[in-house]
């Protein structure tokens, strides 16, 4: 998958380093070889996610444009061949190049930095792709060369993939992860529904459990409410797959649970399932929707350590003075309104903390460490959708 997500640079339009006519036929064999497995090159570093589309085929421009400078000078047939000589000629030139090009149509020197950045990133990715799908013309020790000089360059730019909007946060230890991932709630009541499922069972039409499922496996998960939850986050992560009515484990199943790379990996996915639906749920407007929107706000202050006092969510609407303040803004029945979002939002973290995605163990709504990455992931998912209110706190707890 694709390393570089930087912005597409204003203009990457290769100097010329021989003749032009020589640049002009070299660069029309460039365009179709590209061409050619441009479909598969964009289905590769887009991972499935349309929006991404654009992206990947604005990279085959740099791809286009690097490979016709390099195979320009050479009597070779064009080939998808990256030879580690050309490089070292051609590719310090060819980033500076983006740069000046920039300059010139008016960027700043942090604005140039990134094209650079965008230029080095989009060349790596190329080299995955063609590593990865077997197009790789060379030897082995000639695409460890060209790695080499790609990384060199980008550690040069201070790297092509921007800082982890969660740098400076608290880290995971290796057994904070471990227990995260192998025994957390979520995982256990996960791995409980799976031994249920075993090779598969009928399933309502829409995925869910009929009810005399969901009273069988309660039991053991602590209440259907809960057994349900668990079960439709499994469904978002693809942990179970449905078939005309019946339901089996999906291709990651086997692996939650487990201490290894693709066991962390499925238990993030299932708690960010599980951490998006309970911000997610309900409609704008209605007590379900708004208690999702404010539990998204919560969860974005704890995730950036400034976690809320529990105290301050449960006593919604119970305070006299302050919570008729908001009545211009939510009504006359403000209070009456507060305090069921209270009573909701308190519902929702107790249960989130019985899954071991949130602890209240302090009095405040914190996010547990190893929990971080996946509670991100499910507020970047509802930021985008416009449910995350970061400034929550100040038009309403606050005034309360």
């Amino acid at each position: 998958m694709p390393k570089s997500r930087t912005r597409k640079p204003k203009n990457t339009r290769p100097k010329q380093a021989v003749a032009p006519n020589v640049v002009q036929r070299r660069a029309r064999n460039v365009a179709l070889l590209v061409d050619s497995v441009t479909p598969e090159y964009i289905a590769w570093a887009t991972g499935g996610e349309p929006d991404m589309a654009a992206f990947a085929a604005q990279q085959l421009n740099v791809v286009k444009g690097f490979l016709t400078i390099i195979h320009a000078d050479l009597a070779t047939p064009t080939s998808f061949r990256m030879d580690p000589r050309s490089l070292e000629t051609y590719l310090e030139p060819y980033i500076e190049d983006a740069a000046t090009l920039a300059e010139a149509e008016g960027a700043d020197e942090d604005e140039a930095i990134e094209d650079q950045r965008y230029v080095v990133g989009t060349l790596v990715d190329w080299l995955s792709f063609l590593e990865e799908t077997g197009r790789w013309v060379g030897t082995a020790e000639e695409l460890e060369d060209v790695a080499e000089q790609l990384d060199a360059q980008a550690e040069r730019l201070g790297g092509i993939v921007d800082a982890s909007p969660l740098a400076g946060l608290p880290e995971a230890t290796d057994e904070e992860s471990r227990a995260f991932a192998t025994d957390s709630p979520f995982v256990r009541h996960a791995r409980q529904l799976l031994e249920w499922l075993g090779e598969g069972r009928e399933v309502d039409a829409d995925g869910s459990l009929p009810t005399a499922a969901l009273t069988e496996v309660a039991g053991p998960i602590g209440s259907e409410e809960r057994a349900l939850r668990v079960w439709q986050a499994m469904l978002a992560a693809e942990l179970v797959e449905l078939d005309e009515g019946s339901a089996r484990p999906g291709e990651g199943a086997a692996d939650l649970g487990g201490d290894d790379a693709m066991g962390h990996l499925e238990a993030q996915f299932l708690a960010t399932e599980i951490v998006a639906a309970a911000c997610s749920d309900g409609a704008p407007g209605t007590l379900e929707g708004e208690t999702g929107a404010v539990l998204a706000t919560i969860l974005n202050a704890g995730l950036h350590q400034e976690p809320f006092p529990l105290e301050d969510v449960a006593s919604l609407g119970t305070e006299s003075g302050d919570d008729l303040d908001v009545e211009e803004e939510l009504g006359p029945d403000a209070a009456e309104r507060l305090k069921g979002l209270g009573e909701a939002l308190l519902s929702e973290i107790r249960e989130l903390e019985a899954l071991g995605l949130l602890d209240t163990s302090d009095g405040m709504v914190a996010v547990p460490v190893a929990a971080l990455d996946a509670v991100y992931d499910a507020l970047m998912t509802e930021e985008e959708l416009g449910l995350v209110d970061e400034d929550f706190e100040a038009r309403e707890l606050d005034e309360t």
